[in-house]
C-alpha cells in the first residue's frame, strides 16, 4: 500500500488527480497545501484536497515536491476549501485554477520574494490634558484658544491645525512641557494625491441609528455566526463607523476581520482609519496599487497570523485569513466588484459565501442598493438596517430637470441656457461645476457625409472614436489606433469632408472653453488620466482650486472628495439608458445618485441640473425626486415581469472565434443540447439565441451568444453541465465563455 493525495491541479482538469506521496514528505501535506506535480510531461502546481491516504498506487505518478514550508502556515487555510469548492462550482471552474487564480501573482508556483509593506507615515496628534493652574495660559492667547480647540474637537492631528496656527509646533511644544497637552504618533496613508489621510476622531457617541445597526450586528459577531446584513444609509450616515466597531468586536472576540471596497481611493481611507483605530501592526492591504513585492509581503503576513486586519479591493475577497469574524463589503452595488476574465466571479457574492462556511456576519454597506440586494432584503434573505440621516445633518442638494425637447436652442448642441447660467453663477460664487459625460474622447464616430458610413476598427464591430487632441481614431473596445484617414476608407471621399459624430469629453471641454471664456476647464477622464501619476495631477490641480469647470466620465463619480463642488450638470441622462442592457436603468439611477453626490458635500447647498428627452423615465425621476422606494418598485416590477433578475437567475454563453462560420455552427450545437437539457431538467427555464452579441466582434474575434434564465442557481449548474457534455468541447480556434450572474450582456 502506498499514500495517496487526490489534488487539484491549476490547469483545465474539472477533477481531482490522485497522486503518489513520498513518505518523506507526507507529513507535510494538509488540505490545500501547494503542490508541485507532473502533467502531461511538464511540472504544474497542485492542492492538496485532503491530507495522505493508504491506498494502490499502482500506475500514480509522485508528488515532486511541496512548495509551502515546512513547519510554517500555508498560503490558503486548510478552512476555505470548502468556500473554494463551493466558488469553483457556483462559477463552472475547475477547482485548482480557481486556487491558483486567487494567489497573488508570484506565489502560484513558490520562488517569488516578498518584501514587507512601506514604511508608515506618522504625525503627531495633540491632546488636551488637565496641567497645573500655575501654568494655565493666558485667556485669549493662541496657547488657550488651541486647548480650547482640542477640549471640544477632541485629539487632532497638528497638521490640521497649522492654517489656524502657524507656529503650532512651537505652542504644541511648550503646552507639553507645562503638562497642558499630550503629543502622540499614529501611523497615517496616503490618499491618491500624495496627501496624508489624518486620523478621524472616533466619535464621542453613536447616531441612534448607528446604535441599532450595531446592537443588530454584534450578537452574530459575538456568537460566530452567519448573518448577512444590508446596511442601507444615506451618504454621510457613518456607515464606516459601523465597519469600524464590528471590526473590533471581531478581535474582541479574538476572530479576525476583512473589509472590501471597491476602489483604491476608497480603500486608502478605510486603510488610514482602521490603522489607526485598531494598530498600524494588525492591518495588512492588499490590492492592485501595490508591487507585487509588496503584495506577497501582505499575503503571508495574513496567512501567518501577524495581520488580523485585510482591507483591500475585489481580490481580498481570498485573503487568507483562517477565522474571520466579520465581512464588510463597502459600496455593495458596485460593479468593480465583478470580475471581467478568467473566474468571473462577484466579490460580494463571493463575500456572502464565504460568511457562510467560516460563521460568520456579512456587512454589506451602501447608499443605493443593486436591485438584487434590495429584494433580498425585502423577501428577509438579508437583515436591513437603515441609516436615513447623515451624521452632520448636511442638506442633500437640490435638483433640476431640463427637459431637452423644449429647452431651445443648445450651445454647440448639448448645452441648455440653464446649465450655461448655473456654470456662471457658480463659478462666480468661488465654486466649482462637474460636466458628467459618460464618453470619453472629441466624438465617438466620424461619418463621411458622402457614403454615410462610419470609419470602423477592423478587428471590432464598432466605430473609432475621435481623438482630436492625440489626432487620431482609437478603438475603445481593442486599443487600435490610426492616424485620421486620407480619404474615406469606403467610397475614396476626401478625408476633410469626414465629420464628427456624437460628443465626447474632449470636445465638451473645448467647447465650454470657448462659450465661457476665462474659465479654467479640465477633463478627468481615461485620457486626461491615463496612469496614477496623470490622476493625481488631474485631482491635484481640482483640489488646489486651479480648475473652475471639469468635464468627467464616471470616474469622476465616485471614490473622490471633491469639497468645493457647487454644481453637478448631467449632460445627456439618456445616454445611460440607451444600452441594450436589462440593467440600464439600474446603472442610470446609481451614476445619477453617485454623480449628484458631488454636489455640496460640505455643509453647502449644492445644485445638480440633469438634461435629458426623457424626463419622465422612472429611474430619472426616481433619483432627481431622491425617491428610492419608487425606484425599486417600479423596476422590480418590470423584472418580475421579463423574467430577470432577482426571480430569474442567468448565465451568459459566449462562444468566440476568429471564425465566424465556426463559431455560428458551435454556438447553433451549444443552443440545441442546452435546449434539450432544459427541457428534460426544468421546462421553466428558458434558452435565448444563439445571435450575434450586441458587439458581433471583438479583438478580431466574432462572438456569439445565448443566455439561460433558470429559476434557481441549481437548476441552471444542472442545465449547463448536461448541455455542455451534449454538445461536446468547441472545435480548435472556438472558444467558450461562461459568465454566472453577468453584469453585462454587451
Amino acid at each position: 500500500m502506498a499514500l495517496r493525495v487526490e489534488v487539484a491541479v491549476a490547469a483545465p482538469v474539472w477533477r481531482p488527480l490522485t497522486y503518489l506521496a513520498p513518505r518523506e514528505i507526507a507529513s507535510l501535506i494538509k488540505p490545500l497545501t501547494r503542490l508541485l506535480v507532473p502533467l502531461r510531461g511538464q511540472m504544474r502546481l497542485g492542492f492538496a484536497l485532503a491530507s495522505p491516504q493508504e491506498g494502490p498506487g499502482r500506475g500514480l505518478k509522485r508528488i515532486a515536491d511541496v512548495l509551502d514550508e515546512a513547519g510554517g502556515p500555508q498560503l490558503l487555510p486548510p478552512g476555505l476549501l470548502g468556500f473554494f469548492t463551493r466558488a469553483a462550482a457556483y462559477y463552472q471552474a475547475p477547482l485548482g485554477q480557481v486556487l491558483a487564480w486567487s494567489l497573488p501573482a508570484g506565489l502560484a508556483g513558490g520562488g517569488a520574494s516578498a518584501a514587507p509593506g512601506p514604511a508608515e507615515a506618522l504625525v503627531a496628534l495633540a491632546s488636551f490634558r488637565q496641567g497645573p493652574e500655575d501654568s494655565r495660559p493666558r485667556p485669549g492667547s493662541q496657547a488657550a484658544q488651541v486647548l480650547a480647540r482640542l477640549q471640544v474637537a477632541g485629539p487632532l492631528p497638528l497638521p490640521a491645525l497649522r492654517a489656524d496656527f502657524p507656529r503650532i509646533r512651537q505652542l504644541a511644544a511648550r503646552l507639553e512641557a507645562t503638562g497642558w497637552l499630550g503629543i502622540s504618533h499614529r501611523p497615517l496613508v496616503k490618499d491618491l494625491l500624495g496627501r496624508l489621510i489624518l486620523p478621524e476622531p472616533r466619535p464621542a457617541a453613536y447616531t441612534p441609528d448607528q446604535q441599532a445597526a450595531l446592537e443588530a450586528i454584534a450578537p452574530a459577531v459575538k456568537a460566530g455566526r452567519f448573518e448577512p446584513f444590508l446596511l442601507y444609509g444615506v451618504t454621510g450616515s457613518g456607515k464606516t463607523e459601523v465597519y469600524l466597531a464590528a471590526c473590533q468586536a471581531a478581535l474582541e472576540a479574538g476572530r479576525q476581520a476583512l473589509v472590501l471596497t471597491p476602489e483604491i481611493g476608497l480603500c486608502l481611507r478605510l486603510e488610514g482609519l482602521l490603522k489607526d483605530r485598531l494598530g498600524a501592526e494588525r492591518v495588512a492591504v492588499l490590492h492592485s496599487g501595490l508591487s507585487p513585492a509588496v503584495r506577497r509581503g501582505q499575503w503571508r503576513a495574513i496567512a501567518q497570523g501577524r495581520a488580523p486586519v485585510v482591507v483591500g479591493a475585489r481580490s481580498a475577497v481570498f485573503a487568507p485569513l483562517s477565522d474571520p469574524g466579520v465581512i464588510c463589503l463597502d459600496e455593495e452595488q458596485d460593479e468593480s466588484y465583478k470580475q471581467a476574465d478568467r473566474l468571473r466571479y462577484h466579490a460580494r457574492d463571493l463575500a456572502l459565501l464565504r460568511g457562510q462556511e467560516q460563521s460568520c456576519p456579512v456587512v454589506l454597506g451602501t447608499a443605493t442598493p443593486a436591485v438584487t440586494t434590495y429584494w433580498r432584503a425585502q423577501q428577509g434573505q438579508i437583515k436591513l438596517l437603515r441609516l436615513p440621516k447623515r451624521v452632520k445633518q448636511a442638506a442633500l442638494p437640490i435638483m433640476e430637470v431640463v427637459d431637452l425637447r423644449t429647452a431651445g436652442r443648445l450651445a454647440h448642441g448639448f448645452l441648455s441656457a440653464r446649465l450655461k447660467q448655473a456654470i456662471k453663477q457658480t463659478v462666480a460664487g468661488g465654486r466649482q461645476a462637474i460636466l458628467f459625460l459618460n464618453r470619453r474622447g472629441f466624438a465617438p464616430a466620424l461619418i463621411c457625409p458622402s457614403c454615410g458610413q462610419r470609419v470602423g476598427c477592423p478587428a471590432c464591430s464598432v466605430s473609432l472614436t475621435l481623438h482630436r487632441a492625440a489626432n487620431k481614431l482609437l478603438c475603445h473596445t481593442c486599443g487600435h489606433a490610426r492616424p485620421l484617414p486620407q480619404t474615406c476608407p469606403t467610397c475614396g471621399g476626401p478625408g476633410s469632408g469626414l465629420r464628427p459624430l456624437g460628443l465626447g469629453t474632449e470636445q465638451v471641454a473645448e467647447a465650454i472653453a470657448e462659450l465661457l471664456p476665462g474659465l479654467r476647464v479640465g477633463r478627468l477622464d481615461r485620457d486626461a488620466a491615463a496612469d496614477p501619476a496623470g490622476l493625481r495631477r488631474v485631482l491635484r490641480a481640482i483640489a488646489g482650486r486651479e480648475l473652475d469647470v471639469i468635464v468627467g466620465t464616471q470616474m469622476i463619480a465616485k471614490g473622490h472628495h471633491l469639497p468645493d463642488i457647487g454644481l453637478v450638470g448631467v449632460l445627456l441622462a439618456d445616454q445611460a439608458l440607451s444600452v441594450p442592457d436589462f440593467r440600464a436603468a439600474e446603472r442610470a439611477y446609481i451614476l445619477l445618485t453617485q454623480a449628484a453626490g458631488r454636489a455640496g458635500r460640505e455643509g453647502q447647498a449644492g445644485l445638480v441640473i440633469v438634461q435629458t428627452y426623457d424626463p419622465h423615465h422612472h429611474a430619472l425621476l426616481a433619483a432627481l425626486a431622491q425617491d428610492d422606494q419608487a425606484f425599486y418598485d417600479q423596476e422590480l416590477a418590470e423584472r418580475r415581469d421579463l423574467g430577470y433578475p432577482p426571480f430569474m437567475r442567468l448565465v451568459g454563453l459566449r462562444v468566440e472565434g476568429a471564425n465566424e462560420g465556426n463559431v455560428s455552427q458551435y454556438a447553433g450545437t451549444l443552443f440545441r443540447a442546452m435546449d434539450r437539457a432544459r427541457a428534460k431538467i426544468e421546462p421553466r427555464a428558458q434558452i435565448l439565441g444563439p445571435a450575434p452579441a450586441p458587439m458581433a466582434r471583438a479583438q478580431g474575434r466574432f462572438r456569439h451568444l445565448i443566455l439561460l434564465k433558470s429559476p434557481t442557481a441549481s437548476v441552471a449548474a444542472s442545465v449547463l453541465r448536461l448541455g455542455q457534455h451534449t454538445a461536446g468541447p468547441p472545435p480548435a480556434g472556438v472558444r467558450l465563455i461562461l459568465d454566472v450572474d453577468p453584469i453585462s450582456l454587451v
